[in-house]
């Protein structure tokens, strides 16, 4: 054991370069760098901003072994319930550019290479809004590939993710149309669209206000999320200039013809 940690500590170490000119909150996984140097990175900037409380990375735990035992979701009443609020959410265009004004905009969903904890934080506050008991939310962490439309690669990297998380009779269920933007995933289901080996991947469920990694997971929304406003707004333009860079038509797609509309274009 001891030697298993000291040579992971090693291959952290030598690859952490990689991850050191990042952006804190960035979920950006580089080619060839393990999970681990981006994790180790982010338990040393989050020491000593909060000694009371545990973050999403100290309460992630291997998905295998606590999968049975992970925290309760919030609690939603049914499947028809999950499906209207999914959608809600998932269609609302309440944002706008300076470069494009008087063309509201849907939070990122077709930019799919960052920024996920700004999509979830406002998933969290709209359905706060139309008061919904918000959700709580699900992180993981590990070496995490999905296959997506929305990127010239055909797929994107990261080390992270987060998205809203609710329960159904038991049953969790995340709400993510970054990944899948038809319908709610099966927590499990929604692990293995990220990486082959779902039961080798850390989860941590925190509350709704959690933001990124080295966040309070306890910490609930404060009903503003203005850091969240913030950060999605680099990524609207992101998504803009993507779509233009996949020869696919921005007003189209970020207007009334969603892909999610399309069959032939679902990502």
């Amino acid at each position: 054991m001891f030697a298993k940690s000291v040579l992971i500590s090693i291959l952290v170490l030598g690859s952490l370069g990689w991850a050191s000119g990042l952006d804190s909150k960035s979920a950006r996984r580089e080619a060839g760098v393990s999970y681990l140097a981006y994790k180790a990175r982010a338990f040393m900037m989050s020491q000593g901003a909060h000694t009371l409380a545990t973050s999403a990375l100290d309460e992630a735990k291997p998905y295998g072994k606590v999968k049975s035992n992970l925290p309760a979701a919030t609690s939603w009443k049914t499947e028809e319930e999950m499906n209207q609020n999914f959608q809600k959410f998932r269609d609302h265009r309440f944002l706008e550019r300076s470069a494009q004004p008087g063309f509201m905009r849907r939070t990122s969903w077709l930019y799919t290479d960052n920024g996920s904890n700004a999509r979830a934080a406002l998933a969290v506050l709209n359905l706060g809004k139309w008061n919904v008991t918000v959700p709580k939310k699900v992180f993981v962490f590990g070496d995490l590939d999905v296959k997506t439309a929305n990127s010239p690669h055909g797929s994107v990297s990261w080390w992270y993710h987060v998205a809203p998380l609710v329960e159904i009779d038991g049953i969790k269920y995340v709400l993510d149309p970054a990944i899948e933007p038809k319908n709610p995933l099966r927590l499990d289901v929604w692990l293995a669209r990220m990486n082959a080996d779902p039961d080798s991947l850390e989860v941590a469920v925190c509350g709704s206000g959690s933001y990124t990694p080295g966040d309070v997971c306890q910490r609930e929304s404060d009903g503003f999320e203005s850091t969240a406003f913030a950060d999605q707004g680099r990524y609207l333009g992101a998504e803009w200039y993507r779509l233009k860079q996949l020869g696919r038509i921005p007003t189209a797609e970020l207007g009334d013809s969603p892909p999610w509309l399309s069959p032939v274009n679902l990502p």
